[in-house]
This record gives C-alpha cells, sequence and structure tokens, in this order.
C-alpha cells in the first residue's frame, strides 16, 4: 500500500534530509580521518575543480588565515595540492588529488549504488516529478544560503 503525502509531511522531510546530511557528513570526515569543514573544502573542489583560497574562504565562510590552515592540513594529509595559476603565476590554485577522490568513493560509492537503486525503481513520470521537486527545492536552500552570507 501507497503512502499518501502532505505539504507538510513533505516540508518534514526536508528537515530530516537536512539532519541526515549532517550526521553523515560528520560519519564520513571521521572515517576519511578529516574536519567537516575540510570535507566540505574537498566537496566544492570536486564540484566546481580547481580553486584559490581566496574564493574557497568565501564558500566556506572562513578568514584567510583559517583557510590557510584547513589548506596546510588537507595538503599534508595528500588530499590536496596547490598549484600555480596557468594564466596568472602569482595566484595559487586548489586541487584535489587522487587520494581524496578514492578515500571519499570508498566511503559513497555504496550509498550512491542503493541512491541509484532507488532512482531506477521510479517510474519516468515519478523521477520527473522527483527532479522538479529537487530542483526548486535545491533553488531555495542556495537562495537562502546566498542571502545569509550577503549579510
Amino acid at each position: 500500500m501507497s503512502r499518501e503525502y502532505t505539504a507538510e509531511d513533505i516540508t518534514w522531510a526536508t528537515r530530516r534530509l537536512d539532519i541526515a546530511m549532517s550526521r553523515l557528513m560528520v560519519a564520513l570526515a571521521r572515517e576519511v580521518g578529516i574536519s567537516v569543514p575540510e570535507l566540505r573544502a574537498l566537496e566544492y573542489l570536486d564540484a566546481d575543480g580547481s580553486v584559490g583560497p581566496t574564493e574557497m574562504a568565501r564558500r566556506l565562510q572562513m578568514t584567510s588565515g583559517a583557510i590557510t590552515a584547513l589548506v596546510d592540513r588537507l595538503e599534508e594529509s595528500g588530499h590536496v595540492v596547490r598549484e600555480r595559476h596557468p594564466a596568472d603565476r602569482r595566484r595559487v590554485l586548489v586541487t584535489r588529488t587522487r587520494k581524496a577522490d578514492g578515500d571519499l568513493t570508498a566511503e559513497i560509492a555504496p550509498m550512491a549504488m542503493e541512491i541509484l537503486k532507488l532512482a531506477e525503481s521510479l517510474d519516468d513520470a515519478e523521477r520527473q516529478v522527483v527532479g522538479r521537486f529537487f530542483d526548486g527545492f535545491i533553488a531555495i536552500i542556495e537562495s537562502t544560503a546566498a542571502e545569509a552570507c550577503a549579510r
């Protein structure tokens, strides 16, 4: 029997998702041997490629001193490297390493496969509805975060 979801049920589910994702971030960071902010930095690098420390500090809402220490730790653990910017040799880019990719893939691959199976269990119409919901949900989160960061 299929459950009927109200708008309130879905709204509460987004909160439960946030709580579960926070718990997952703590667990993944611990398994990889890094801090949650370090894991967040690796996520940004995975999504956006190499970035400069200033951009990373802005995204993570950290001071330049704090981001320098964070990048130092990630470099020491083998998860990032600092490289000269190809167009401006005065600038530095922070790049994720294969070690970071391997460490994180090993931890999340089983979960990713379960999520893929779940998505494949939906019919095409259901996938379209879920996809539209997530697009809207993510847009709300990003907009709210951008507004909070601007204050």
